[in-house]
């Protein structure tokens, strides 16, 4: 079978996170799994594992973006209950313990209202994967950029793009990662985006108790 052209490659792999598509490469994702998107929007991580037959879950707090993933489902992954997708806040997930293979929360956490609610969104991401699932996870984070943006209260800070932002810390990151229990998959890695954000990859493995 001949390869596909570059330009056929966006069709393919539809808008796909490229920090998530390297965990599909090291084979963390497998046709069969379940997977929950936390924070889906309107399914631009998830079209191409619904085509390639993953059991995709979403949840979001936008009624609107849940809709739009519910008709991307329908089009692309029929078989796909519209019931998978639900409207919820991620700190109160209406799925069972241990449901999913994977949790991914890609560009979410940073949106949290405080520290309390950044903790209970985590606990409940947790709490949904089974272990020795992947828990998946890009958000800002001060990484890189500390001092150098203006802290508003707490951990919300002025971004240069306009909005305030819940910034976790690296110190934050380790110490609930060591809370959890967790295995490190990955280093952390962070892009920093000229001097307008930093954006940190956190990707860990729920250790079976």
């Amino acid at each position: 079978m001949p390869a596909p052209a570059l330009t056929d490659l966006p069709g393919l792999f539809s808008n796909i996170d490229i920090y998530l598509f390297d965990q599909l490469l090291k084979g963390r994702i497998k046709k069969g799994s379940q997977v929950l998107d936390a924070g889906c929007g309107e399914g631009r991580n998830v079209q191409y594992l619904m085509e390639a037959g993953v059991t995709v879950y979403g949840a979001d707090v936008s009624g609107e973006a849940i809709g739009a993933v519910r008709q991307l489902a329908r089009q692309v992954a029929p078989e796909l209950s519209p019931e998978n997708f639900v409207v919820a806040d991620l700190a109160q997930l209406p799925f069972d313990d241990g449901q999913f293979d994977a949790v991914l929360c890609s560009a979410v956490l940073h949106f949290s209202k405080d520290e309390d609610h950044f903790r209970r969104m985590l606990k409940e991401l947790w709490r949904v994967l089974q272990p020795g699932g992947m828990f998946f996870c890009r958000l800002s984070t001060t990484i890189g950029i500390a001092g150098k943006l203006q802290q508003l209260h707490g951990r919300h800070y002025q971004m240069p793009h306009g909005p305030a932002w819940f910034l976790a810390d690296e110190e934050l990151i380790r110490s609930i990662t060591t809370s959890l229990g967790a295995t490190w998959l990955e280093p952390l890695k962070t892009v920093l985006v000229e001097h307008d954000r930093s954006m940190t990859t956190w990707v860990l493995q729920k250790t079976f108790i």
